[in-house]
């Protein structure tokens, strides 16, 4: 799949600042970690978020000649890879989530719930 060109949402908030953030009163211990699932989060965000456009625009499916000369429906791989993606961010956002709410050292607002807020597909 292509992708846009141009800064990322997350990028012109500052992905390092933002994965700080979200990290805040972490233990010391488990803080780097923590630091690098936020910034793979945002990373797949930004995936997604850019390529959201192209994958409403493009078949599901699309026709393939085998070998026999049938012609046969198959998945689109862009359309896999999108929804890969999607599953991986899930993924990884119930991870650091997880993480946040058992290793959180002071109390407050979620940064996740923050993050999913500015996240919206459709």
């Amino acid at each position: 799949m292509t992708s846009r060109k141009g800064k990322a949402k997350t990028d012109s908030l500052g992905r390092e600042n933002l994965a700080d953030k979200i990290c805040a009163g972490l233990a010391p211990d488990i803080r780097p970690q923590a630091v690098t699932l936020a910034n793979a989060v945002l990373a797949m965000q930004d995936k997604i978020e850019q390529t959201i456009p192209e994958y409403k625009s493009m078949p599901l499916s699309q026709s393939v000649t085998v070998g026999t000369g049938e012609t046969v429906l198959r998945q689109n791989p862009g359309a896999q890879e999108f929804r890969a993606t999607v599953r991986d961010y899930a993924q990884a956002l119930k991870n650091l989530d997880e993480i946040l709410a058992t290793h959180k050292t002071d109390t407050g607002e979620s940064a996740v719930d923050d993050l999913r807020a500015r996240f919206k597909v459709g």
